[in-house]
């Protein structure tokens, strides 16, 4: 399977990893998000909630456990069909637009549903608020068919990202080594830094009917999110530098603790996932699956931190290289 989670034959597995994470992460935060405002309301219905569908009320409980299980059973069950790539392409965008938009509509309905029968003002009690549901139903579709048009069901990495092939830097003496330094930012790729947004602000946008603190708060969440997946990676002639958004030191590694440095495509599952990741005395930070170099240290621990290309990845493994085992004073 490719690095995207595409059909390999070698394999035999028929799912776009990219897909099914979004297929089912996606309705697992819009279920959270319905459950909190669900949670914020629930003081006003002391005798509990009517189901969307009639049936007398029930315990808020078993009314918000509804609600989840029809934002799942829509989202993830659909979602997860349009990441089988033995599907035609077309198949795939449709059934994924259609799941964004049925999941969002079941939500829309639950929480319609709640607003309704919570009362606004001087407004009666009724069933399902018939504004929020027409609101909510209007963007479920329109979000619907957004994500039918611009889901690209191609592969975008070819088998060799799956590999992760390694290449170690021959290493030569140079009379600049005194010189060596070099620096650079690293951040996740645009579309997950949209995707991670988008999971905020869409499930946000309508839960705010029934808190308008909901939104800022999820939108908080997600810009954390994205910024932990920022730093900036500096090396010089004593050691290597990990900063967290370029001022709070996450990973240090004294270049005379190193045996040997190598550039490497990586996939960043391998490693743990993205982010700041330590585990049985090695440390990673990926912002992304690609270019990287992986440092093996003498006390046997592992290094891996991502680089934008790999290019700048031979650069940085060549000067560690150069840099291994020598203290700072040591050309």
């Amino acid at each position: 399977m490719g690095a995207d989670g595409s059909h390999d034959s070698s394999t035999g597995r028929h799912l776009d990893a990219r897909a099914l994470r979004f297929a089912v992460v996606f309705p697992m935060l819009l279920s959270l998000g319905l459950v909190a405002g669900g949670l914020m309301v629930g003081g006003q219905l002391a005798g509990g909630a009517e189901l969307p569908w009639g049936g007398g009320p029930v315990p808020l409980a078993v009314f918000l456990a509804a609600g989840v299980a029809a934002i799942l059973l829509l989202g993830a069950g659909i979602g997860s069909l349009g990441a089988r790539t033995t599907l035609p392409r077309t198949s795939r965008r449709v059934l994924l637009g259609v799941a964004m938009a049925l999941q969002l509509a079941a939500c829309t309905l639950f929480a319609a549903a709640l607003l309704g029968q919570t009362g606004q003002g001087e407004l009666p009690a009724v069933r399902i608020d018939g504004y929020v549901m027409l609101m909510g139903s209007g963007l479920a579709a329109a979000m619907g068919v957004v994500l039918a048009l611009t889901f690209k069901p191609d592969e975008q990495w070819s088998p060799a990202d799956d590999a992760a092939l390694a290449a170690l830097v021959e290493t030569t003496e140079d009379p600049a080594a005194a010189r060596d330094r070099m620096g650079y930012f690293l951040h996740p790729r645009s579309s997950v830094i949209v995707m991670i947004l988008l999971a905020a602000v869409l499930p946000g946008s309508l839960l705010a009917l029934l808190s308008p603190w909901i939104l800022p708060a999820l939108v908080l969440a997600a810009l954390v999110v994205v910024a932990l997946l920022c730093a900036t990676v500096q090396v010089d002639r004593s050691q290597l530098t990990v900063k967290l958004l370029g001022f709070i030191p996450a990973l240090v590694a004294p270049c005379e603790g190193i045996d040997v440095a190598v550039s490497l495509d990586v996939a960043a599952r391998d490693h743990g996932g993205w982010g700041l990741r330590r585990h049985s005395g090695s440390a990673t930070f990926l912002a992304k699956s690609g270019a990287a170099v992986v440092i093996r240290q003498n006390n046997g621990g592992t290094v891996v931190v991502g680089a934008p290309d790999l290019d700048t990845a031979d650069e940085l493994a060549a000067i560690l290289n150069r840099r291994a085992g020598k203290s700072p004073g040591h050309r």
